[in-house]
């Protein structure tokens, strides 16, 4: 008779997992129809890599929350990337080093930007969360554009790739959801 309960528990829980990745998988799908950046697959995997098994997202407005979550914790592991990058003796010129710094001081930046777009966002300010979430976007193009400008080897292109990209989910259900 115990194993009942437990194992009603445990289907449930997988119910809802199950729920929460369709309901993820419809979401991509809409927004890479109305962003050609924003990939389905990129998007899917970014968001059931963090899904909760015992809270999974079941709204536009969660998934903005996850997006964001996830680009505000990838701005953060760029800048711990950024700081490894530049302990590395003789690795880089000293322009690519004032880049690194630079782009370090972006996504720095764009932490807050992000904050921002989430308040906004609950606030059910569409635009300015819009606006905030393109601001903390354009970390990523400067810090590229920077090194590119140098003619300089960007070490940190793909992770600009993802950080905009992650940016872009965001910025697709936030109008998803308007």
């Amino acid at each position: 008779m115990t194993l009942y309960p437990s194992s009603f528990v445990v289907l449930l829980i997988l119910f809802q997992a199950s729920n929460g990745c369709d309901f993820i998988r419809e979401s991509c799908t809409k927004a890479s129809e109305n962003d050609p950046i924003v990939h389905y697959d990129f998007c899917v995997a970014s968001l059931e890599a963090v899904i909760s098994q015992s809270n999974p997202p079941t709204s536009l407005g969660d998934l903005v929350a996850m997006s964001i979550q996830i680009t505000k914790s990838n701005a953060t592991d760029i800048v711990s990337t950024i700081s490894d990058l530049l302990k590395e003796p003789n690795q880089f010129s000293e322009y690519a080093k004032e880049c690194l710094k630079d782009c370090s001081d972006l996504y720095s930046d764009s932490l807050a930007d992000l904050d921002d777009a989430m308040g906004a966002f609950e606030s059910q300010d569409f635009n300015t969360a819009s606006m905030k979430v393109s601001a903390a976007m354009e970390a990523s193009v400067t810090c590229e554009n920077q090194f590119t400008d140098g003619n300089e080897e960007s070490p940190l292109t793909e992770h600009d790739k993802t950080y905009f990209e992650l940016n872009a989910m965001s910025l697709a259900f936030i109008k998803i959801h308007q």
